[in-house]
């Protein structure tokens, strides 16, 4: 396997995978695809592709062609928009006889739905959030989140801390949800959850500071309770592949707000720390056994710095 394509090239994630990609072997031929060019992507990838919206009519016939055009041997989704694209079209597992890098479709489903994913959490008598769709009335208290149902993250969301402002959100954002505001703010996680097709189940958590809605600054965690209540996800969820988990550490214990079925903003920094989720799930892919994984010691410190690129 040689040539392979990523999408959303302009994006973060997509360009941490590349440079893991070329840690792992210098020759992959690593194409890109995104809705722009207005990106430093080809810093990355040794092609980039603009094709549409991943909603768009013409969508897949563009990605398609880019297939043809670049002999393309694996696809690696990383947008929920594209994720969510590709299993609703039928293409989760491979599009014209290429494969298609994804987690199970379970997992999927209920990760890009933040009502489906306190409902799963809830079900499955794990501690969750509140959780209500904007449209069904006012929240049951304030201050609350605001934000998406599906997508973005931990970004564009609004803490609503004046009951006054109620009535305005719901005719502003009727689509979105309301969710509750969980504390303290302090004890914030982002956690990498994998589970091998023989079921060993995987995970490294950082204690986590944001910086524009991405983890910004980190501290490898080894918690016993946040342990066991990823497995009891990764069991419930019949998960195969990776996933990320966002959570808060409460008083009444693990409460996951996010269920992310995707790689992570932190794919980079657990790569050179030793989980290597992309590494496995590709060596799971081609039917191969993934390398043994040492558990990360805890203490160890992340921090995201900044890169000037000239084009």
């Amino acid at each position: 396997m040689k040539n392979i394509l990523i999408t959303g090239c302009g994006g973060d994630i997509a360009q941490g995978i590349a440079k893991i990609l070329r840690l792992e072997n210098p020759d992959y031929n690593l194409i890109g695809c995104d809705i722009h060019n207005d990106h430093p992507a080809e810093k990355f990838f040794n092609s980039c592709e603009i094709v549409p919206r991943a909603d768009g009519k013409d969508y897949f016939d563009c990605i398609r062609n880019v297939l043809a055009n670049h002999h393309v041997e694996l696809i690696i989704p990383i947008s929920e928009a594209e994720i969510s694209s590709f299993i609703n079209n039928g293409n989760m597992s491979e599009l014209n006889d290429v494969p298609v890098l994804l987690a199970n479709e379970k997992a999927i489903r209920i990760g890009l739905n933040k009502i489906k994913t306190a409902n799963f959490l809830r079900n499955n008598s794990l501690c969750y959030p509140w959780t209500k769709l904007v449209s069904e009335g006012n929240p049951p208290e304030t201050p609350c989140i605001l934000k998406m149902i599906s997508g973005q993250g931990s970004k564009n969301l609004t803490i609503v801390k004046d009951h006054d402002l109620v009535e305005y959100y719901k005719k502003t954002y009727p689509n979105y949800i309301w969710q509750e505001l969980l504390m303290p703010n302090d004890q914030e996680y982002t956690c990498g959850l994998y589970r091998t097709s023989s079921g060993e189940i995987r995970t490294i958590c950082f204690n986590r500071k944001l910086q524009g809605g991405l983890t910004g600054s980190g501290v490898v965690v080894d918690n016993e309770n946040i342990n066991e209540y990823l497995y009891k996800i990764a069991e419930a969820i019949d998960l195969k592949g990776s996933i990320n988990v966002q959570l808060r550490l409460t008083d009444k214990g693990p409460v996951a707000f996010e269920i992310n079925p995707r790689f992570s903003s932190t794919v980079v920094f657990r790569y050179l720390l030793g989980f290597q989720d992309l590494v496995w799930a590709i060596q799971e892919l081609l039917g191969n056994e993934p390398d043994t994984y040492k558990e990360v010691q805890s203490g160890i410190r992340i921090y995201r710095g900044s890169n000037e690129i000239i084009i």
